[in-house]
């Protein structure tokens, strides 16, 4: 297994480990010519945790050490995402599922749960479909197939108007390297039905991450290439696995295209999380669990 090993230290900056993740282990591992990091932590069968799009491994902060305590627990942070390498390669869906794929097998994790959030549902349905790894199950939570949108431009007229110019020439320049915290925030809290649920130590740790040299222009390169995304779920339909599609009942998804994505694929099932937003895993996590530890003891 190609890892590289490094300190607490050089992880985080010389900042301490929060204490939701004391328990666990981070590294980081070569996945096609990327440096991807990931945690782990916990024992059992494997269970790849997959983030949303402007976050890192720390979105799940709320459910990962209850899940550490039925299984081993893998969160990654996306290329050019979090603290993993930022490259100057197209970022379309294809990538991700590539890198997330790769990290599966470098780990030799075999017979896997995939959990993901808004694209990192997304991702763990395309690597269910392309069925190069096993999977046992997929937990989709608000997965980002949507039509003619790329979810962001409806979370806020804020949201609208930054996540449709992004695609401009020079606007989208502009746009793409003038975030600020603030922005960020507010561009979050439009994902939420109770924003309280959403800590500031996180957007401060996102908003770091996304100042690194060559954040703008690869976090643009997604908008750029979104037609992807769109063009992903017609694999969805080679999908054989056990699938949960839940769905927050303020989603920015329609119900529509919630209703099309249960039809593409076989047997899934079709949940609802009340009175919650885009980001589920930080505004419900006890009803996530729930959901992903319906079969185990949960408290």
């Amino acid at each position: 297994m190609s890892t590289i090993n490094i300190t607490t230290e050089q992880l985080n900056n010389n900042q301490p480990i929060d204490s939701w993740a004391k328990a666990g282990e981070f590294n980081y591992v070569n996945v096609d010519n990327l440096s991807l990091r990931y945690l782990t932590m916990g024992q059992g069968e494997p269970l790849v945790l997959i983030h949303t799009i402007r976050s890192q491994l720390d979105y799940f902060q709320k459910i990962i050490p209850q899940l550490a305590k039925h299984y081993q627990v893998i969160a990654l942070d996306l290329p050019g995402h979090g603290k993993s390498q930022i490259s100057h390669q197209v970022h379309n869906k294809p990538l991700f599922v590539s890198a997330v794929t790769g990290l599966i097998k470098k780990l030799n994790l075999n017979n896997v749960t995939l959990v993901g959030e808004s694209i990192g549902a997304a991702i763990a349905l395309g690597i269910a479909a392309e069925k190069k790894v096993t999977v046992k199950q997929v937990f989709a939570l608000n997965s980002a197939d949507y039509n003619n949108s790329n979810g962001l431009d409806r979370s806020s007229i804020l949201g609208k108007i930054l996540f449709t110019g992004i695609r401009l020439p020079i606007i989208g320049f502009i746009i793409s390297n003038a975030e600020r915290s603030q922005v960020l925030k507010k561009v979050f809290e439009g994902g939420f039905v109770d924003n309280t649920q959403l800590p500031e130590s996180l957007i401060a740790e996102f908003s770091q991450s996304g100042n690194r040299k060559g954040f703008a222009k690869a976090f643009r390169s997604i908008f750029l290439n979104w037609t992807s995304w769109v063009e992903g779920v017609k694999q969805y339909q080679n999908i054989d696995v056990p699938v949960e599609l839940i769905y927050s009942d303020h989603d920015w998804s329609l119900p529509q295209e919630r209703l099309d994505n249960q039809k593409r694929i076989k047997h899934a099932q079709l949940k609802t999380i009340d009175q919650c937003g885009h980001f589920s895993a930080l505004e419900k996590p006890n009803d996530i669990l729930k959901i992903i530890l319906a079969d185990k003891k949960f408290n």
